[in-house]
């Protein structure tokens, strides 16, 4: 077998990719699924799944890291029957599988190894990483990716007072120790370490601790925060459960570090390693259509469409309905239009209507969308879209990759 490794990823992409060609297939059921992450956990020590997350710091691919997330769920989860939230609902309160919920393999390696683990504990997700990395070489952490940790450890002990996850985030995007800038991926490793405990509180421990059911998980203050509990419900003031950094990464070392001080050099060099490489052999192909020349560039404005790649054969669309927010920086309000594509969508194909989620309509506010990777304006001065719900109150606001990112919530086959 291909190990997992950078080299063996970024080679393997473009087979890997074309290889998948129906993302709606079912997953596994929902034992199936069960027993599965709780046989790929009992092959695990949690110090060599921590120890692999470390690795995948940088040295390793970040999809790595799901050996520790999948672990520290896998140890923990009870065997139970499925308990869907109501008999209309294919989500299993206990775990959160979704029953018959269709999975691309080949989009899931990708977003694992460069974003990170599969969030929310999945069961089915964190099943297929742990398959990924079933039998190859378990790698171990350089000194830089020890370094990495006791820096992202450093950061999140020295939060200015009260700091909210998502200010939490930010600081630990600005240490610089992943080969990315992508929030995205410090978003992920900050999720992960609450998910095992480590930015946890007493009262919403993480898994490492014991078994918190998908519904408890659930429980966030307010519904402006979009991530679960136990981060949901953290910050600053509660610092880092101590104890279970210890249990995790004692083997490791977990003092603090000078943040300012020389750092060791990392291995790979950041344009070697699969977050890096990935994305750029999947820049945007030639569309193999001609645009109208007022579709132009520039920022986003309200009536505008935007074509965004998921994969090589899978497009959707969005919608700008205007501006937002103008501080600190400009942010457009966007919505989903219905209808996947399977090449480059033309204007007359754009969608008339708007593609809800599943519990009703949503939108989002981001900055840069003239800027994202992978997606282009297809036309402007575009009608609003037709819905039967009005526009949500609030909507989340991040960078224009949330529109990519989000998009399995929307299309569930895409």
């Amino acid at each position: 077998m291909t190990a997992p490794t950078h080299a063996a990823l970024i080679s393997d992409l473009r087979p890997t990719e074309a290889g998948s060609r129906a993302p709606g297939q079912p997953g596994p059921a929902h034992d199936d699924a069960v027993a599965a992450l709780r046989a790929h956990a009992a092959r695990w020590s949690l110090q060599d799944a921590a120890s692999a997350w470390a690795a995948g710091l940088w040295s390793a691919p970040f999809g790595w890291r799901s050996a520790l997330t999948g672990v520290a769920v896998g140890r923990v989860l009870p065997v139970h029957p499925a308990e869907p939230y109501s008999p209309t609902s294919e989500v299993c309160r206990v775990c959160g599988h979704r029953e018959g919920h269709g999975l691309d393999v080949a989009e899931e390696r990708w977003q694992r190894h460069t974003q990170g683990a599969p969030i929310d504990g999945a069961v089915a997700e964190h099943v297929l990483a742990l398959d990924d990395l079933a039998g190859h070489p378990r790698p171990e952490p350089t000194d830089y990716d020890v370094w990495a940790l006791r820096a992202l450890l450093t950061t999140l002990r020295t939060l200015p007072p009260r700091t909210r996850p998502s200010k939490a985030r930010d600081a630990l995007k600005r240490t610089g120790v992943l080969p990315t800038s992508s929030a995205w991926a410090y978003q992920s490793v900050l999720e992960e370490l609450a998910l095992v405990g480590v930015v946890a509180t007493a009262a919403r421990p993480g898994m490492v601790e014991r078994w918190t059911t998908y519904a408890e998980r659930d429980q966030r203050p307010s519904v402006r925060v979009e991530v679960q509990a136990p981060l949901a419900w953290w910050d600053s003031d509660h610092g880092l459960r101590e104890d279970v950094v210890e249990r995790v990464f004692g083997h490791l070392g977990t003092s603090s570090v000078d943040l300012d001080a020389p750092r060791p050099t990392p291995e790979p060099e950041r344009a070697a390693t699969t977050t890096v490489a990935i994305p750029a052999l999947l820049r945007a192909p030639r569309t193999g259509a001609a645009l109208p020349p007022h579709v132009g560039t520039g920022q986003a404005e309200a009536g505008d469409v935007y074509a965004i790649r998921l994969v090589d054969d899978r497009w959707v669309t969005a919608y700008v309905h205007g501006e937002a927010l103008t501080e600190p920086r400009r942010y457009v309000l966007v919505e989903y239009l219905a209808g996947v594509h399977a090449a480059f969508p033309s204007p007359d194909a754009v969608g008339t209507a708007v593609q809800p989620r599943r519990d009703g309509r949503s939108t989002f506010r981001v900055h840069s969308l003239e800027k994202l990777p992978r997606a282009r304006r297809i036309a402007r001065d575009v009608p609003a879209p037709s819905a039967a719900e009005p526009l949500p109150a609030s909507s989340p606001t991040g960078g224009a990759e949330t529109v990519r990112q989000m998009a399995g919530w929307f299309f569930p086959d895409a």
